[in-house]
């Protein structure tokens, strides 16, 4: 069977992977002929306005899915207009803008932080963070209205939601996949640490998390049942006090899901695959406690193999910030873990191009 991916960066190349595991033969469509996934599977590298380049593909896939949700929706739909697409363009369409995202979230009883939208000249509150309503990922697109002067200029002018600052104790991520059939499996609550906006970190489970762990659920059930959703999705969130609030949706598989490749039964990039072609969803039972550690901007010295410790370099040219690869540190408790985690290499991998 052949299946298709939008984008071809690393989680296309990630998802390829896990495709050819299952049998299957991965097409790549991304416009850069350079993009790291295209060594994975068919390349594709046609632009997104291509109508004819994009009918084609989508004519020699059996199905398809998308890496990011930032594919142009005119894309997507042209797509699916010849071969079946999961998730649907409903998700895509909430999750590439902050408003929608968050009306979306309410009517389902997620909480949010408070946010209101603001058009380009508006007189902005002192306080608080302004996101651009599309096109932000990696700490892209927001800013801190207490440190800029000119909030408009700085953000371009554009439309934006203001968000409420908030005093939360720490990033979680909550990460699910439903089937074509309905059936729902979760992966344990992750504790993410952020930097600039960039994911540097994820600690799989998360620490003290077991009595946030069921709300965590309920609330992605709620979207993966409400969307209709088919394949991986993430949730992005902040404890504050012991409660949870929602931050982004992300429907796709996820940069905090990384560790599952190594981590778990089934990882994220299998099940995705398993729920598009409605097979029974694998087990997301952890094998031990995990830690991801993302490599930034420059590849690190890389010191000789050792038991738990499993590198993933995605192959992209090196440039300040960008994800280059990750590590993935695996034991049978969450003390040797902290032990892997603080041997020397550890330090210079986490910090090195921030």
């Amino acid at each position: 069977m052949k299946v298709g991916i939008l984008g071809a960066g690393q989680l296309g190349r990630m998802l390829a992977a896990a495709s050819l595991n299952l049998g299957l033969e991965p097409h790549l469509y991304d416009p850069d002929a350079g993009a790291c996934g295209h060594r994975a599977g068919r390349c594709w590298p046609f632009s997104y306005t291509d109508q004819d380049s994009l009918e084609r593909f989508a004519r020699e896939v059996d199905l398809c899915t998308f890496e990011f949700e930032n594919v142009p929706v005119e894309a997507v739909q042209i797509v699916s207009r010849h071969t079946h697409l999961s998730p649907g363009t409903a998700a895509m369409a909430v999750s590439q803008d902050r408003l929608h995202e968050k009306n979306f979230l309410r009517t389902l009883g997620i909480h949010t932080p408070d946010f209101k939208p603001y058009d380009p000249g508006q007189e902005l509150p002192e306080q608080g963070i302004l996101k651009t309503r599309r096109l932000g990922y990696d700490g892209k697109g927001q800013l801190d209205l207490a440190l800029v002067k000119n909030p408009w200029r700085e953000i371009g002018q554009q439309p934006c939601l203001w968000e409420e600052k908030l005093k939360f104790q720490r990033e979680l991520s909550q990460i699910g996949v439903r089937s074509r059939s309905g059936e729902i499996q979760f992966y344990p609550l992750v504790e993410t640490i952020q930097r600039d906006g960039i994911l540097c970190e994820a600690i799989a489970p998360a620490r003290d998390s077991q009595a946030l762990q069921p709300q965590a659920q309920i609330w992605v059930r709620a979207i993966l049942e409400g969307l209709d959703y088919v394949g991986v999705l993430a949730l992005e969130l902040f404890e504050v006090d012991g409660k949870l609030l929602a931050n982004e949706m992300a429907p796709r598989v996820h940069n905090s899901g990384h560790w599952t490749d190594r981590g778990c039964t089934t990882s994220q990039f299998e099940n995705h695959w398993r729920a598009l072609l409605d097979l029974p969803l694998g087990n997301t039972e952890m094998l031990g406690s995990s830690r991801l550690l993302n490599l930034l901007g420059e590849l690190p010295e890389m010191a000789a193999p050792r038991a738990g410790v499993f590198p993933t370099i995605y192959g992209k040219e090196a440039r300040k910030g960008r994800k280059l690869g990750h590590i993935t540190l695996l034991a049978p408790t969450e003390g040797e873990v902290d032990e892997l985690a603080r041997q020397p290499w550890q330090s210079g991998v986490v910090t090195h191009g921030s």
